[in-house]
């Protein structure tokens, strides 16, 4: 919903920046109850480290997928009838944007496997603070960046 806002209403400069910060409220938002699981990549790597069972990846694939969709309708419902395209702009095509995308969702991975799910770098008995922020610095960046 934010990126669809920032990307329509023209504001590029504070897109990437905005979108983090929407984020970051939402993990720390949500963490207690599933554990700030809000993209579907991530669900997937926690499951690879065996953080995550299975059965409740893909129980959280189907939740933000719904909730994908549910911001995706709020944003065509508020912004109606303007609309962003989903494409590469020039001189980019699918490929660099496919690849640019893959690196910073790994990067994301590789964050909140490292900063939120770590028992090293997030003992239960004296757990960080600083995941949410760090999750969404890797936002800023890739959104800086590309």
């Amino acid at each position: 919903l934010t990126a669809g806002c920032c990307v329509a209403t023209g504001l590029g400069t504070w897109t990437a920046t905005a979108i983090a910060s929407a984020l970051a409220a939402m993990v720390y938002a949500t963490g207690p109850v599933s554990g700030g699981n809000l993209n579907p990549a991530v669900s997937f790597a926690l499951g690879l480290t065996g953080d995550l069972k299975w059965t409740k990846v893909v129980e959280y694939w189907a939740a933000q997928m719904l909730g994908g969709a549910c911001a995706g309708a709020t944003y065509s419902a508020m912004l109606a009838p303007r609309h962003v395209d989903l494409a590469p702009y020039a001189p980019y095509g699918w490929g660099s944007a496919m690849l640019a995308e893959a690196i910073y969702t790994c990067v994301l991975c590789f964050v909140v496997l490292n900063c939120a799910a770590s028992k090293r770098n997030n003992p239960a008995d004296d757990g960080n603070q600083f995941f949410g922020l760090a999750i969404g610095f890797v936002v800023v960046a890739g959104g800086t960046a590309v």
